[in-house]
Order: structure tokens, then sequence, then C-alpha cells
């Protein structure tokens, strides 16, 4: 992905640009998949500082222009934070059009009942010495079609330790989930 950095009445430092180059990386991997080009614009209009960021890829493009008074470093994060935004809305547009059926309805969130059990009583003693699970709690979870990346996503944001999702490039339900170690394990169907 190539990367310009223009500064109008700003000069450029090597940590501005190191910052600038970091955080798009970031956002670019996490939710752009054909980026052509990234201009970033950086301007110092009085006592405004303004960062503006263009991303041009092969399906569409997303510009974002913010300012602040306080510094350019403020002024990038929340330019950053917009075009995440942007970028996350237009993949939505474009998946949403994609995922009609032929009758030009979209494709229904399907629910299903998850049974949660409490893990000291997973087991109840019956008079034949036999020990059998019983059912502590029922909850009903909605199963949205969404990329393997978004449902990362929504997991980071979440007070969830898993998320169950229609998984859109193999239409199969997958399960994200949070490890002990702080990466994410993918439960994934073989059929």
């Amino acid at each position: 992905m190539a990367t310009g950095i223009i500064g109008r009445n700003f000069e450029v430092t090597p940590d501005i640009r190191d910052l600038i180059n970091k955080k798009l990386a970031k956002v670019g991997e996490r939710l752009f998949d054909d980026v052509i080009e990234t201009r970033v614009m950086l301007q110092v209009e009085k006592y405004r500082n303004i960062c503006e960021i263009l991303v041009v890829g092969k399906d569409h493009d997303v510009k974002t222009v913010q300012e602040s008074d306080e510094s350019m470093q403020d002024a990038i994060n929340q330019a950053l934070d917009h075009l995440k935004r942007q970028a996350q809305k237009n993949r939505k547009k474009i998946r949403d059009h994609h995922r009609k059926d032929g009758n030009g309805r979209k494709v229904e969130v399907s629910e299903w009942a998850v049974q949660v059990l409490e893990p000291g009583k997973l087991r109840e003693a019956n008079g034949g010495g036999q020990n059998r699970p019983r059912i502590i709690k029922t909850n009903n979870l909605p199963i949205r079609p969404m990329s393997i990346e978004e449902a990362a996503l929504r997991l980071d944001d979440s007070k969830n330790e898993f998320i169950v999702f229609r998984d859109l490039d193999t239409d199969k339900i997958s399960v994200i989930y949070k490890r002990r170690d702080n990466n994410i394990g993918l439960i994934a169907p073989e059929i």
C-alpha cells in the first residue's frame, strides 16, 4: 500500500510519519482488502490542526477530514477513528448488497438456543448413583452473518468470551472465542 504524507504549513516529522504509517497499517490490514493508495494531508490554519485521509480502493474510496484545536496527533487520531467507522460501514453496505437472494430479500438472522451450564452444577445425583447433566440456564443468541475479521473486532469490543456467527465465506456457523493467552481462537465446522 503506497502512503503519501503531505504537510501544508506543517513540518511532517519522522515521529508523526511513523505514527501515521503504523496506525494506517493496522486499520488497512483489518478493514481494507484492496487498498491501491493512501494519501494523508496534514495542515495548520491559524489555531486549527487539520488531518485529511483519503484511502483509494478497488471497490470503494473512503475520505475523512478531522480537525483539532489541541494538537496534530489529536487530529490524526480522530481522523483514523472516523476512517475505521466509515470503512466498517462501507464493508457492511457491500456485504448486505451481495447477501440478497434472488427475490431481493435480505438473508435473515437466525436465533439458536444455547445451553449454558455452571461448572459446579453440571451433574445431578440420582437414586441410581449416576450423575446426569442438567440444564441450569438457556440463552437465545442471534447468529448474524459476518466475516471472521468483523467477528474478531466485535469480540474485542464485547464483554462476552465468545461470539457465534455465520461465516460469510463458507456460510457455516462458527464460533470465535477469547483464549487464556490473550489470543483469539476460531471453531469452524469441517463439513
